[in-house]
């Protein structure tokens, strides 16, 4: 494969048009629930590689589910498609197809008393069913200890390998720090009179406690935390060694999937993720 496509996330939101499936993208980690969206049904982020384990395959990862609570069972959505979208690309410059050239699509039904859901796998090839498998999730008791249930078979010709359950969110960000610097920039540029910007607007010291843009000062470092710079004068951001992360002690669901990549057919590809509910 000489592409390695890694989208954001591409969360969905929910249609209202009764028997049909509705989706809808946007590109953030977390945008939200409400009474129309639950969690189980908020797309996070998606992932393709190659398999470090296995070159010959495929790695397709969707998160959803953001903000889990350490140590709470949480579940697909029963009336959801959860769908990898596969479309082979025949060179690296070539412009996206965005033709579902394969679609695996995973549907969970109600869980069992341990919390463990029966998943169905559809793989669709040009729109066409062309084979289903069977597997089930791994509950969060069994994700802690690291006893993943690993489902595999053949669907359509395809050799398939995938899991489902609670992971660690891997996904950094420094929430409080984001709103401070949005705060600050949209009122030195559009606050002020007229809405033409205030020269005034400040931002407060990082979580270093170095001033914002000690840079322009005749000796950068006095603005530095105990006079001594950690190579970061322009202090916008807070730095590694002390931002909070949000997403912190934070869970999400992971579905993963591998497939033969020899077996897809090309060897460069776009790939995407989508939940889409029948409502």
């Amino acid at each position: 494969m000489k592409r390695l496509l890694l989208l954001a996330s591409v969360p969905l939101l929910i249609g209202a048009i009764a028997a049909t499936y509705q989706v809808a993208s946007a590109s953030d980690h977390d945008d939200g629930e409400n009474n129309e969206k639950e969690r189980n049904l908020n797309l996070t982020d998606h992932f393709a590689f190659k398999s470090p384990a296995s070159p010959d395959e495929l790695s397709l990862i969707m998160y959803f589910n953001p903000r889990s609570l350490p140590g709470h069972q949480y579940f697909m959505a029963t009336d959801a498609r959860y769908e990898f979208h596969v479309s082979k690309i025949g060179a690296r410059a070539d412009a996206p197809t965005v033709k579902d050239d394969f679609v695996f699509r995973f549907e969970g039904q109600a869980p069992d008393a341990t919390g463990v859901q029966q998943v169905k796998l559809t793989i669709l090839k040009d729109g066409a069913e062309v084979g289903t498998a069977t597997g089930s999730t791994t509950d969060i008791g069994n994700s802690k200890k690291g006893s993943i249930t690993t489902n595999t078979g053949n669907a359509g010709g395809l050799d398939v390998k995938w899991f489902i359950g609670p992971r660690a969110d891997s996904f950094v960000f420094d929430v409080v720090r984001f709103f401070q610097v949005r705060t600050f920039l949209a009122q030195r540029f559009f606050g002020g009179a007229g809405g033409k910007g205030d020269a005034t607007a400040t931002l407060a010291d990082n979580c270093r406690g170095d001033k914002f843009l000690s840079i322009l000062g005749a000796n950068p470092n006095a603005g530095e935390a105990g006079g001594v710079s950690d190579g970061d004068t322009i202090n916008l951001w807070n730095p590694p060694s002390c931002a909070p992360d949000f997403t912190k002690n934070y869970n999400v669901m992971a579905i993963v999937l591998n497939v033969k990549i020899a077996q897809l057919g090309a060897t460069i590809f776009d790939t995407w993720s989508t939940i889409s509910v029948l409502r």
